[in-house]
Protein backbone atom coordinates (compact mmCIF):
# COMPACT_ATOMS: atom_id res chain seq x y z
CA UNK A 1 0.00 0.00 0.00
CA UNK A 2 0.62 4.08 -0.50
CA UNK A 3 0.17 4.93 2.29
CA UNK A 4 2.89 6.82 2.82
CA UNK A 5 2.83 8.51 -0.47
CA UNK A 6 -0.85 9.38 0.53
CA UNK A 7 0.41 10.81 3.53
CA UNK A 8 3.22 12.82 1.84
CA UNK A 9 0.99 14.12 -0.85
CA UNK A 10 -2.14 15.10 1.09
CA UNK A 11 0.94 17.37 3.01
CA UNK A 12 2.31 18.91 -0.11
CA UNK A 13 -1.01 19.93 -1.19
CA UNK A 14 -1.32 22.77 1.48
CA UNK A 15 -5.27 20.54 1.64
CA UNK A 16 -4.07 19.08 5.65
CA UNK A 17 -4.83 21.50 8.08
CA UNK A 18 -5.79 21.58 12.17
CA UNK A 19 -9.21 22.39 10.74
CA UNK A 20 -11.73 18.75 11.12
CA UNK A 21 -14.49 20.84 9.69
CA UNK A 22 -12.55 21.62 6.30
CA UNK A 23 -14.20 19.40 3.71
CA UNK A 24 -10.52 20.09 1.46
CA UNK A 25 -8.73 17.73 3.73
CA UNK A 26 -11.51 15.00 3.88
CA UNK A 27 -11.83 15.26 0.31
CA UNK A 28 -8.17 14.72 -0.23
CA UNK A 29 -7.71 11.87 2.15
CA UNK A 30 -11.29 10.31 0.66
CA UNK A 31 -9.56 10.52 -3.02
CA UNK A 32 -6.08 8.83 -1.52
CA UNK A 33 -8.20 6.25 -0.17
CA UNK A 34 -9.83 5.26 -3.15
CA UNK A 35 -6.68 5.61 -5.03
CA UNK A 36 -4.95 2.74 -2.70
CA UNK A 37 -8.39 0.64 -3.50
CA UNK A 38 -8.16 1.11 -6.93
CA UNK A 39 -4.87 -0.83 -7.01
CA UNK A 40 -6.66 -3.70 -5.80
CA UNK A 41 -10.42 -3.47 -6.81
CA UNK A 42 -9.83 -1.63 -10.54
CA UNK A 43 -12.93 0.04 -12.38
CA UNK A 44 -12.45 -2.39 -15.40
CA UNK A 45 -13.57 -5.13 -13.35
CA UNK A 46 -16.82 -2.93 -12.59
CA UNK A 47 -15.68 -0.77 -9.12
CA UNK A 48 -16.59 2.73 -8.69
CA UNK A 49 -16.25 4.54 -5.07
CA UNK A 50 -18.34 7.43 -4.60
CA UNK A 51 -17.81 10.06 -1.47
CA UNK A 52 -19.26 11.39 1.56
CA UNK A 53 -22.57 9.82 0.40
CA UNK A 54 -25.47 9.40 2.87
CA UNK A 55 -26.98 5.76 3.13
CA UNK A 56 -30.16 4.72 4.91
CA UNK A 57 -29.20 4.24 9.01
CA UNK A 58 -30.15 1.72 11.20
CA UNK A 59 -31.37 4.28 13.87
CA UNK A 60 -33.37 6.21 11.14
CA UNK A 61 -32.65 8.88 8.81
CA UNK A 62 -29.57 9.01 7.20
CA UNK A 63 -26.05 8.11 7.95
CA UNK A 64 -23.29 9.99 5.46
CA UNK A 65 -20.09 7.83 4.71
CA UNK A 66 -16.81 8.78 3.65
CA UNK A 67 -16.35 6.16 0.98
CA UNK A 68 -18.52 4.13 -0.55
CA UNK A 69 -17.32 0.59 -2.67
CA UNK A 70 -19.60 -0.54 -5.41
CA UNK A 71 -19.38 -3.68 -7.24
CA UNK A 72 -21.31 -3.46 -10.63
CA UNK A 73 -23.93 -0.45 -9.09
CA UNK A 74 -24.12 -2.87 -6.06
CA UNK A 75 -22.96 -1.68 -2.87
CA UNK A 76 -20.29 -3.75 -1.92
CA UNK A 77 -18.63 -2.18 1.32
CA UNK A 78 -18.59 1.42 2.96
CA UNK A 79 -15.14 2.94 4.08
CA UNK A 80 -14.93 4.55 7.22
CA UNK A 81 -12.23 7.04 7.70
CA UNK A 82 -10.58 9.15 11.13
CA UNK A 83 -7.30 11.71 10.97
CA UNK A 84 -6.14 12.01 14.23
CA UNK A 85 -4.09 15.15 14.41
CA UNK A 86 -3.82 16.43 18.22
CA UNK A 87 -5.32 15.42 21.76
CA UNK A 88 -5.76 11.28 21.08
CA UNK A 89 -5.34 9.85 24.24
CA UNK A 90 -8.02 11.87 26.32
CA UNK A 91 -10.38 10.54 23.71
CA UNK A 92 -9.11 6.97 22.56
CA UNK A 93 -12.00 5.04 23.95
CA UNK A 94 -14.43 7.31 22.23
CA UNK A 95 -12.65 6.70 19.19
CA UNK A 96 -13.26 3.48 20.03
CA UNK A 97 -17.03 3.49 20.79
CA UNK A 98 -16.96 5.64 17.48
CA UNK A 99 -16.31 2.90 15.35
CA UNK A 100 -18.41 0.15 16.94
CA UNK A 101 -21.51 2.84 16.88
CA UNK A 102 -21.11 3.45 13.41
CA UNK A 103 -20.52 -0.05 12.12
CA UNK A 104 -23.76 -0.25 13.76
CA UNK A 105 -25.52 1.74 12.37
CA UNK A 106 -24.55 0.59 9.14
CA UNK A 107 -24.75 -3.20 9.55
CA UNK A 108 -27.86 -3.10 12.25
CA UNK A 109 -30.22 -2.56 9.24
CA UNK A 110 -30.65 -5.27 6.70
CA UNK A 111 -30.63 -3.35 3.93
CA UNK A 112 -27.37 -3.45 4.21
CA UNK A 113 -26.85 -7.34 4.34
CA UNK A 114 -23.70 -8.51 2.68
CA UNK A 115 -21.93 -4.94 2.46
CA UNK A 116 -18.78 -5.12 4.34
CA UNK A 117 -17.07 -1.97 6.59
CA UNK A 118 -13.49 -1.23 6.51
CA UNK A 119 -12.17 1.40 9.55
CA UNK A 120 -9.19 3.36 8.49
CA UNK A 121 -7.76 5.19 11.50
CA UNK A 122 -4.60 7.26 10.20
CA UNK A 123 -2.77 7.89 14.15
CA UNK A 124 0.79 9.10 14.38
CA UNK A 125 2.76 7.29 16.83
CA UNK A 126 2.73 10.95 18.86
CA UNK A 127 0.43 13.92 18.74
CA UNK A 128 0.43 17.63 19.95
CA UNK A 129 -1.71 18.32 22.77
CA UNK A 130 -1.02 22.05 23.85
CA UNK A 131 2.53 22.60 23.41
CA UNK A 132 3.82 19.08 24.33
CA UNK A 133 3.46 15.94 22.25
CA UNK A 134 2.09 12.47 24.01
CA UNK A 135 2.86 9.16 22.67
CA UNK A 136 -0.72 7.54 21.63
CA UNK A 137 -2.11 4.49 22.91
CA UNK A 138 -4.44 3.20 21.04
CA UNK A 139 -7.27 0.77 22.88
CA UNK A 140 -7.27 -2.79 21.40
CA UNK A 141 -10.84 -3.11 19.41
CA UNK A 142 -9.46 -6.73 18.34
CA UNK A 143 -12.18 -8.35 19.89
CA UNK A 144 -14.75 -6.01 18.61
CA UNK A 145 -13.85 -6.73 15.30
CA UNK A 146 -13.85 -10.23 16.41
CA UNK A 147 -17.41 -10.24 17.40
CA UNK A 148 -18.38 -8.65 14.89
CA UNK A 149 -17.02 -11.09 12.50
CA UNK A 150 -18.56 -13.71 14.20
CA UNK A 151 -22.14 -12.82 14.04
CA UNK A 152 -22.08 -11.66 10.70
CA UNK A 153 -23.62 -14.73 8.38
CA UNK A 154 -24.96 -12.17 5.42
CA UNK A 155 -21.18 -12.79 3.93
CA UNK A 156 -19.68 -9.10 4.82
CA UNK A 157 -16.91 -8.65 7.16
CA UNK A 158 -16.01 -5.92 9.42
CA UNK A 159 -12.33 -4.78 9.35
CA UNK A 160 -10.40 -2.36 11.97
CA UNK A 161 -7.77 -0.56 10.39
CA UNK A 162 -5.23 1.47 12.41
CA UNK A 163 -2.57 3.00 10.36
CA UNK A 164 0.46 3.99 12.36
CA UNK A 165 3.39 6.13 11.35
CA UNK A 166 5.87 8.93 13.13
CA UNK A 167 6.61 11.81 11.12
CA UNK A 168 9.95 13.93 10.93
CA UNK A 169 8.65 16.87 9.68
CA UNK A 170 5.86 16.21 7.17
CA UNK A 171 7.65 12.98 6.42
CA UNK A 172 5.84 10.02 7.49
CA UNK A 173 7.91 6.63 8.49
CA UNK A 174 7.82 3.28 10.32
CA UNK A 175 4.61 2.94 8.68
CA UNK A 176 2.42 0.26 10.38
CA UNK A 177 -0.66 -1.61 9.65
CA UNK A 178 -1.00 -1.26 6.39
CA UNK A 179 -0.84 -5.14 5.54
CA UNK A 180 -3.93 -5.76 7.26
CA UNK A 181 -5.99 -2.75 5.25
CA UNK A 182 -4.26 -4.43 2.08
CA UNK A 183 -5.52 -8.09 3.36
CA UNK A 184 -9.14 -6.38 3.66
CA UNK A 185 -9.32 -4.87 0.36
CA UNK A 186 -7.84 -8.50 -1.01
CA UNK A 187 -10.63 -9.96 0.62
CA UNK A 188 -13.51 -8.24 -0.71
CA UNK A 189 -12.39 -8.89 -4.02
CA UNK A 190 -12.58 -12.63 -3.26
CA UNK A 191 -15.92 -12.01 -1.19
CA UNK A 192 -16.82 -10.52 -4.76
CA UNK A 193 -15.60 -13.48 -6.64
CA UNK A 194 -17.52 -15.84 -4.41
Amino acid sequence: LKCNLARKRMIESGKVTDSSRSNKPTDFLNNEIIRIFKNTLPEQEGYTFKTEKKIPCSRGGTFKVDVLVYKNNNLHAAVLLKAIQKSYNKNRQNYANTIEGEIARIKDLPAHDGVSVITIDWIPTQVPVGKKMEVTRIPDTSKAETRWNKFLNDGSFVSFNKIRFDLAGQSPYNIEGTQKLQEAIEKLRRKNNE
